[in-house]
């Protein structure tokens, strides 16, 4: 899978690799997930609880790409909204973090079509790493200390704003990376 493109956001160095072929297989399914509560009778106030239902559907893409010389590439996305079917010409892009052997996908460009799918949630999970322990330890003495001095309130507005901005910084480094890759599978092979 070639290497296009090595980027440093942060303390992160990421490579974005690209697979291009034919699709030779696709399939596209949705699950759903329903939960609820409530309900019943409240002694204390003579009333009925109500009762509240939710439900999450989630999509799920799943399509084989074969290259030019035989090899094939299977992939999975779940809620991408991938537009493709078999015979479709497309290049995949996705980016492994240093020391990982996997990364999710990012953009997937269907060049029949001239459709770009991408995947936002997927960029922003490469560019922006989980909350340090420290600063999660931070937001619960901020969150217990808001209920007795007002410096609680404070330091989680303070910390709420630094990790928003730390995020935007983030993105905002490795954006122009791939907005180039894909400028670059754009292009015709």
């Amino acid at each position: 899978m070639p290497l296009i493109q090595t980027v440093t956001v942060g303390a992160r160095t990421i490579d974005l690799h690209t697979f291009s072929g034919e699709v030779v297989e696709e399939k596209k399914w949705a699950t759903t997930q329903v939960s609820g509560g409530g309900g019943g009778y409240n002694v204390g106030s003579g009333q009925n609880n109500p009762v509240t239902i939710t439900s999450t559907t989630t999509t799920h893409d799943q399509f084989f790409v074969r290259d030019d010389s035989g090899q094939e590439m299977a992939c999975e996305m779940t809620d991408a909204g991938v537009a493709l079917r078999k015979g479709h010409r497309v290049t995949v892009l996705w980016g492994i973090i240093k020391g990982n052997e996997r990364g999710p996908y990012i953009a997937v460009y269907n060049h029949t079509t001239g459709n770009l799918t991408l995947i936002q949630s997927a960029v922003a999970r490469l560019a922006v790493p989980p909350a340090p322990f420290y600063i999660v330890i931070g937001y619960v003495i901020s969150v217990f200390a808001s209920c007795f001095y007002g410096i609680g309130i404070i330091a989680l507005i303070a910390m709420l704003v630094y990790r928003s901005n730390q995020k935007k910084r983030l993105l905002a480094t490795f954006r122009p990376a791939v907005d180039a890759a894909v400028t670059q599978i754009r292009s015709p092979n």
